[in-house]
Parts: structure tokens; sequence; C-alpha cells
């Protein structure tokens, strides 16, 4: 990431929000300061066999150097802030005070702002100003801006009649040929920010199972207090679906709020959690990369610029990160007439899940037993706005330009796909129906640790043995029926022969991506 750059931190209000007033002088806010590396250079590429551990990022070149946090925490102190944390692996510091200290620290004017739909932010319309000494080690601020960036990827709907009927998580790992196992050793993080799930719920659940139910261990950033909302389907269903896989895998989940803010603490906790290591990470959360109706990021490029970095420090040690593609096909919702994608789904360092539905039951993975989801919601998936080209692990997998009418080449989503009609989960001591991508990214993190335990070793980033020695194994089933149209104005993708923007490169069949990984 480059040194700080003003039009890298800022953005336009949100789509149809207006300005409502100035924010209260007395208001108490947090502001995160990304600073540069110790060494100033970019991280080596994984993928070409230069892997970086803890101790680098911890106490290395590759951290923050202490001087240069020492710096920003003087610059707080000279405006009245204070330090809440610095972490030299993360690359950064929290300094709190007032919005009329955090204004004059950064040289602007918050203000309130309002969205049609209800929703009241923060935020700022001028360009964040610091002196050149910190401009030259600072590579982001973040949290003068609240708005909400994440959205569950589960879709609504009431329980069928038939709900016990429905597959549960076990029964589509034994249709995807899961290797025997149940994730002992192994860590899944799952990124839940403001929500909350009820443990009575979970052993409920597990019991119906006939398995142990897992004891999560929570992670509040931020000041989050899950045990304050009501319990949460997506919270309860990436539990359900990840321990009922792994069973044996530990599984932590992280709190947070839903801003920008929110995302880097979360992934950075995540990746850095040096007490419990994971060895993959479940995002069921995401939001659109561009503004409604705009070619303009949705998110600062500062923010996706370190989020983005996170994910390659997180290949660096060891770790695969599973993101869902979303519930409303290729609109994402955005109801502009443009087919988007979401983030951070799109992003090169995470493995996207596209989500399928069962025709025939469950038959043993054939290609014939499934099509794209499209029931109730649809799958996401399409061409990034933000990442341009596809990475070179992507170039022979016949990528189309985007289907947007100026069509450009970009990464494509997603990279595999995986059951996302619905399981029957309990939420509130009640059945409900739970479809949605959201049930694609545990079970994949699920089927890591598994292949982990199998191993002996951590597979980490995913998407280069995807694209080759597992492809090439025919270890994955493509899914050739269905699409992913979920609003008729939006242009949308067909699933097909190879890979596709509805599903990828397929469904696993786990056994033979274990067998092509011992091979390779």
């Amino acid at each position: 990431m480059a040194h700080f750059d003003p039009a890298h931190n800022q953005r336009p209000p949100a789509h149809g929000a207006h300005r409502v007033a100035p924010s209260k002088p007395d208001e108490r806010i947090s502001v995160t300061i990304c600073v540069r590396r110790q060494n100033g250079e970019q991280l080596p590429d994984p993928t070409q066999g230069t892997l970086l551990g803890r101790d680098e990022f911890d106490s290395g070149d590759w951290g923050a150097a202490p001087e240069d946090m020492a710096k920003v925490v003087a610059f707080g102190e000279s405006h009245g802030l204070v330090e809440k944390e610095r972490s030299i692996p993360r690359r950064l510091v929290v300094l709190s005070g007032t919005v009329e200290q955090v204004s004059a620290a950064f040289g602007l004017k918050l203000h309130e702002y309002e969205h049609p739909a209800g929703e009241r932010y923060r935020g700022h319309e001028d360009p964040i100003h610091l002196p050149a000494d910190l401009a030259e080690i600072v590579e982001g601020v973040f949290g003068l801006d609240n708005r909400k960036m994440a959205r569950a990827h589960l879709a609504s709907g009431g329980m069928p009649a038939a709900a016990s009927k429905l597959p549960t998580p076990p029964d589509i790992a034994r249709h995807y040929n899961f290797p025997a196992g149940d994730g002992a050793g192994q860590t899944i993080a799952m990124l839940e920010f403001d929500n909350s799930y009820n443990p009575d719920d979970i052993r409920s659940y597990f019991a119906g199972l006939g398995i142990p139910a897992p004891a999560p261990i929570a992670v509040n950033l931020d000041g989050a207090n899950p045990t304050s909302n009501p319990p949460n389907g997506e919270v309860t269903l990436d539990i359900a679906v990840a321990g009922s896989v792994a069973p044996g895998a530990k599984i932590v989940l992280y709190f947070a709020p839903y801003t920008e803010t929110g995302w880097i603490h979360a992934v950075g906790a995540a990746v850095h959690d040096s007490a419990n290591p994971p060895s993959a990470i479940s995002i069921s959360w995401g939001s659109p990369e561009l503004l409604r109706g705009s070619e303009a990021w949705a998110w600062t490029r500062a923010a996706i610029l370190k989020i983005s970095e996170l994910f390659q420090e997180a290949a660096h040690l060891g770790i695969s990160v599973f993101a869902a593609t979303g519930d409303r096909g290729s609109s994402c919702a955005m109801s502009d007439g443009k087919a988007h994608v979401l983030y951070p789904a799109s992003d090169p360092w995470v493995t996207a899940c596209g989500g399928t539905m069962l025709q025939d039951g469950i038959q043993g993975g054939t290609e014939s037993t499934e099509a794209a989801w499209n029931q109730g919601g649809a799958t996401g998936g399409g061409i990034s706005e933000v990442f341009l080209p596809p990475p070179q692990w992507q170039e022979g997998a016949s990528v189309p330009v985007s289907i947007n009418r100026r069509g450009h080449a970009g990464r494509g989503i997603p990279d595999v796909a995986g059951y996302a009609a619905g399981y029957s989960i309990m939420v509130g001591g009640a059945a409900q129906l739970s479809p949605g991508t959201s049930g694609v990214a545990p079970l994949w993190a699920g089927l890591v640790a598994l292949l982990n335990q199998s191993l002996g070793r951590r597979l980490g980033f995913l998407n280069p043995q995807l694209y080759g020695a597992i492809r090439q194994a025919g270890a994955l089933h493509a899914i050739t029926e269905g699409d992913n149209n979920y609003e008729e104005t939006a242009p949308f993708y067909s699933a097909g022969p190879g890979w596709n923007a509805c599903t990828g490169l397929g469904t696993p069949d786990g056994m033979k991506i274990l067998a092509a990984l011992r091979t390779a």
C-alpha cells in the first residue's frame, strides 16, 4: 500500500443519503490509523514459495515500526486524543476523543447523514489532513465514516412443510464425499459482526444430530457486545455447518461493528490471533464493490487495500479464507440495472463460494443432481469492477468479460460452490429455514479442516491449487444448469461447462481433492 493518499481515504455519501446535522461535538468516537510496514516493502508473493511466519509480523520487518506507532500516539495526544490500542502485526493505532477533538486533528467537519431506508451514519466530505511527517508513515485513517458495510448472505424464508426432509450439513458432507476425520487440531475463525447466537439453540441442534456441541470462543472488538442482541440465524448457521462437518475443530467467533473499521479490526484480529491461530476463516458477509448507479467505489480504496493485505498475510500464515458471494443474484440487490459483485468475496486472496440446489435429492455428488441456486434467493457471482485484470491463476479458466455494458476483464467469482438451498436450524428455540451462500463458506472451511487433518499440514491459500492440480484431477463437479437472475432489470450469468459466474469451478469431491493434493 502507498503512503497516505487523501483520495484513497474519501468516498461520497451513500446512495440517496443526505446530510441532516453536524455531529455532536462532545460525542466520543474512535479512529483507527494504519501505518506502513517497518521495512517499507511490499509483501512477497506467497504463491511463489516464500512464506512469512507469525514472528516476522509480530516483531520483525513485516510489522509496524514501534517508532512510527509512537509518532501516531504523540500526534493524537497533541490534539487531546487518547490511545486505546496499538498492534505491531496489524500495524494500527486506535485513538479516542470527542468529535470536536477528532475534527480538529484531521482538519475536517463531521456530519450526520440519513438514508431513505432509515439508516443514519456519521461521515464527512472534506479531505483528511495530516502533518507532513505523519503522511509519510500513515496508509489509512478509518472510523470517521461509520456507515454500515456488511450484509449477511442469508436469504429469508418461512419454514417449509417438509422441513424434516431437508438435508443436514453432515448429509451434504457425505454427498460431497468429504474425507474421514473430525478436524481435530484445526481452528475455524468466523466473522460475525454485530450479531449473536443462543447456546441453547446450538446444544439442541447438535443433540438432534447426535454430535457433541461445540463451545465457540467469542472475541469482541470495538465495544461489540453480542449478548445484548437477540440470536441471529447467520451466526447459528455458521456454527451449525462448520461445527457438524468438523466437530473436532475449535470455532472462534469475531464480533465487531458493521463498519469499514469493523472489517479491518475483525479480519486483522482473526488473521493475527496468536492465541487461537486459525487454519481457515469463514466470512458470510459482504457489501457491493460500487455505489448504486455509479462507478464510484462504495468502500474507500484505503480500506479495500488494507483488508486485501490482511488476506494476503493470511496466505503467508497458512490460512484458507472463504467468503460467500451473496443471495441476490447478479444484481446484489442494487436495483440499478447493472451486474454487481460483493467484497470481500471478490478479493483475489479469498476463495469465493457460490451456491447450488439439489434437483433429485442426495445422490453422491453427480453433476445432474445440482443446479445454480435460484429459489427464494439466487447465488451471487460475476466480474469484479475493482480487481482488474483477472489474477494469474484464473487466466486459463476462460473467465468471460463483465456482462455490463462496458464489459471488461476482471477477477471472476465464485471460485467454487456448494449446497445453499437451506438447512433447518434452531434460532430462539424454534426451527428456521436458512438458505443462502452463507452456508457454503463454513462448509468449505469445514472441508479444509478435514483436509488439513488428513494431510498433516495446512493448505493455506487455496485458489492456485483449485485452478491447478485440483481442477486437473477432476475433483470438482461442474454445475451446468441454472442462472443467477434475481432482478429482471439486471443482466445475469448462466451456469455452463467449465468455470461460470454462478458456481465457479463447481462443487467438491472431498476424497478426490485429498488424493490430488497428496499427489501434488
